[in-house]
């Protein structure tokens, strides 16, 4: 589908250095036909692309090649209908998350057309890996004989996922997380008052935009209340079956993305309780706790059993019974008195 929100125009702080190094291949013409922008999610990797198309069919840019936000090319861009822009996203109603070869064929077939308004036209293929192979194909014959006046802005955290083929056609553009006190002078200003930033970074994995979803839409404390919940089956004060109920309210694959983690760190804190690298270190002391019930090597199996769960949770499985499952393994490896043994 095609995205049709507007384009921020605001810059983020951390990609000072990426930009200028756009910018100067733009003012050199070296700016190739498809440039691949990668690095871990959250940190800002669509807008940053968003931007940077904004700026080369901005009106006016200013001195460091940011977008004026204020000519008419720029107010298309904010509403989210500029005609020389194109965002392709997985179709929200899919149930399989690809994009599919129809919708890459459309796009293929626009880019041989002229421009509307500008001297380009732009589009952007978010996440790229969700190309299935038919779709990847298809593109790969536009990056082949690409349109003078296009350029292919894509997008992805996981690039290896992407065929050689189309990677290889790309100007590859690597972006990193923000280092941790520019991330945090950043989220103080855009989170509400109040609001614990540096957990919400750090259970964010250093990734600020995904900070501010979790601050949004209240995941911290559900994620607490799961893992309170965890706690509880394994004591043995409360029923795996009542808590999977509750659970199947939650979204599936990050509640899963939750369990992993928290099993992963416990198995960390197993093998060495003073375990300094773990994915929830606002969660340690519960962890630790939970550590001490378990023994590494049914750990581990469970930490498998828990992962292939996850390759469920996007199909029609019933997540009652998934939930059911993995409680009642839960509770039958941490209720056990030599756990720890």
């Amino acid at each position: 589908m095609i995205e049709t929100t507007g384009v921020d125009l605001e810059p983020l702080p951390w990609f000072a250095a990426d930009w200028q190094r756009l910018q100067r291949a733009v003012w050199a013409d070296r700016l190739g036909h498809a440039l691949l922008l990668t690095g871990p999610g959250g940190i800002g990797k669509r807008r940053f692309a968003d931007l940077f198309g904004a700026s080369l069919l901005c009106a006016h840019p200013d001195a460091d090649g940011l977008p004026c936000g204020t000519c008419e090319e720029c107010a298309l861009l904010r509403a989210g209908n500029h005609p020389d822009l194109t965002r392709l996203v997985p179709d929200a109603d899919s149930k399989s998350g690809e994009i599919k070869v129809d919708q890459v064929r459309d796009l293929c077939a626009r880019q041989s057309m002229t421009s509307n308004r500008g001297r380009r036209t732009l589009f952007r293929i978010a996440p790229a890996e969700a190309m299935n192979a038919a779709a990847a194909n298809s593109l790969l014959k536009t990056l082949e004989e690409p349109a003078s006046a296009t350029l292919l802005l894509l997008v992805s955290e996981a690039p290896g996922s992407l065929p050689p083929t189309i990677r290889s056609r790309c100007q590859p553009v690597t972006l990193a997380a923000p280092p941790a006190e520019i991330a945090l002078s950043w989220l103080r200003a855009w989170l509400p008052s109040g609001a614990p930033a540096e957990q919400l970074l750090a259970v964010a994995r250093g990734a600020p935009l995904r900070a501010i979803e979790l601050a949004a839409d209240g995941q911290l404390e559900r994620r607490d209340r799961c893992l309170r919940e965890l706690r509880q089956v394994g004591g043995g004060d409360a029923d795996p079956i009542a808590i999977a109920e509750t659970w199947q309210s939650e979204d599936a694959d990050l509640l899963l993305v939750w369990l992993a983690s928290w099993l992963s760190d416990c198995l960390r804190l197993l093998a060495d309780p003073h375990a300094t690298h773990l994915t929830n270190p606002d969660q340690r002391q519960p962890l630790v706790e939970l550590s001490r019930r378990l023994r590494a090597e049914p750990g581990h199996r469970f930490l498998q059993q828990v992962l292939s769960a996850r390759g469920e949770a996007g199909t029609s499985v019933n997540k009652q019974l998934l939930f059911e499952a993995l409680l009642l393994r839960w509770a039958h490896l941490t209720r056990q008195p030599t756990a720890r043994h």
